[in-house]
């Protein structure tokens, strides 16, 4: 059973709500967490319990497909999920999570993915004091990282390493090919048009390829999406390419394949031909594949929305049935098969396989029994 709800509640109700929430968080909490006061039950099935989901709106593709895996795992598990989503909008977020906690509903965990991980560690501890939380997606900032009982989901550093190892052999094969570069000292140029200013992900995605790509790029410009999708890459990209088409832009990295097909189209109208004027370099394979498959974007890394909202449910049943968590990260690998699911503590942090994606091997991909239309 799955219930999906966007509060509207009338202001003077939010804030009295507000108000009691709060009352009886600061009586409950006592400044630790719920999560090490859970006791394994030995099974990963749920009977019914209830997995309590803030995240984002599923108006989002890959926020869709994520709620829509949550829901299918908790199914499959026997738990019950109730999603609540937000406008990316962390105040928002903050008012339905003191809603939820003012019901006094019941959850053997809860499964949040913060609107901005930066200002959300208030409703974390708040929940934490009720059941253990879960987060995904977003990184664990450090002053939450007491009240998070596991991560699980996507690693934003390990796409941008991924990104960056692309590049990088991008730029090896055109310079082979004796592709002309314009920068100082013959190394090519490289616009990066990043994820929306303050937005964690984006500024992961950034240093760990600028980490990886090290001196072999020269940095033109880092210009911000105003919005994570196509039109939002479109609208930066025409605003900072004409200021360098003088210079010679040699490459573009994005922070998405999605943001990368408004990059497409914005150096098209421009003159330039992607694929061979310039090399298109993109994070998350989320968004129309069209120029990926035809060699407009040279590559993406693989962000499975199925993935990870399979993963997150899996994290959950596995801390729920052992009551712990092994210390470290561990990267999951690109298995073709799904894994079993057995009765084992999950690490503290549990990030998702995130591959190369070219038009080569797009077809070709398997992972956990999917194909890659099927983990979009």
């Amino acid at each position: 059973m799955t219930t999906r709800a966007r509060h509207a509640t009338k202001p003077l109700v939010a804030v009295l709500l507000s108000l009691l929430a709060i009352a009886l968080a600061a009586c409950s909490s006592g400044g630790s967490s719920a999560a090490s006061d859970v006791q394994g039950s030995g099974s990963v099935k749920g009977d019914g319990k209830l997995l309590m989901v803030f995240m984002p709106s599923t108006s989002n593709v890959y926020l869709k497909a994520a709620a829509e895996a949550i829901e299918d795992e908790a199914a499959e598990l026997d738990y019950e999920a109730k999603i609540v989503e937000n406008d990316f909008d962390q105040t928002e977020q903050d008012q339905q999570v003191q809603e939820w906690l003012a019901t006094g509903e019941e959850a053997a965990a809860i499964l949040f993915w913060p609107a901005s991980a930066a200002a959300s560690t208030n409703s974390i501890r708040q929940l934490a004091a009720k059941a253990p939380v879960i987060q995904w997606n977003q990184a664990v900032q450090p002053d939450a990282e007491e009240f998070v009982a596991a991560y699980a989901g996507v690693s934003d550093t390990g796409i941008g390493v991924q990104a960056g190892e692309d590049a990088l052999d991008a730029l090896e094969k055109v310079t082979a090919d004796g592709f002309e570069l314009n920068g100082p000292d013959g190394k090519p140029n490289l616009i990066e048009i990043r994820f929306t200013s303050g937005y964690a992900a984006g500024d992961d995605r950034e240093k760990a390829f600028a980490e990886t790509a090290g001196e072999s790029f020269n940095v033109l410009a880092v210009e911000p999406t105003p919005t994570v999708d196509a039109q939002g890459g479109f609208a930066a990209a025409s605003q900072v390419i004409p200021q360098h088409l003088d210079e010679g832009i040699d490459f573009v990295y994005t922070h998405s394949n999605d943001v990368a097909n408004g990059v497409v189209q914005a150096l098209e109208q421009n003159g330039l031909e992607p694929g061979k004027d310039v090399i298109v370099i993109a994070g998350t394979s989320s968004g129309d594949l069209t120029n990926l498959k035809s060699g407009k974007i040279w590559s993406a890394v693989l962000q499975s929305p199925v993935i990870e909202g399979t993963l997150v449910v899996r994290t959950a049943a596995q801390y729920l049935a052992t009551g712990e968590t092994v210390d470290g990260d561990f990267t999951l690998p690109v298995d073709e098969a799904t894994p079993e699911l057995d009765v084992e503590a999950p690490h503290q942090a549990t990030f998702m396989m995130n591959p190369q994606v070219t038009a080569a091997n797009l077809d070709s991909i398997k992972v956990w029994d999917r194909s890659f239309s099927e983990l979009n």
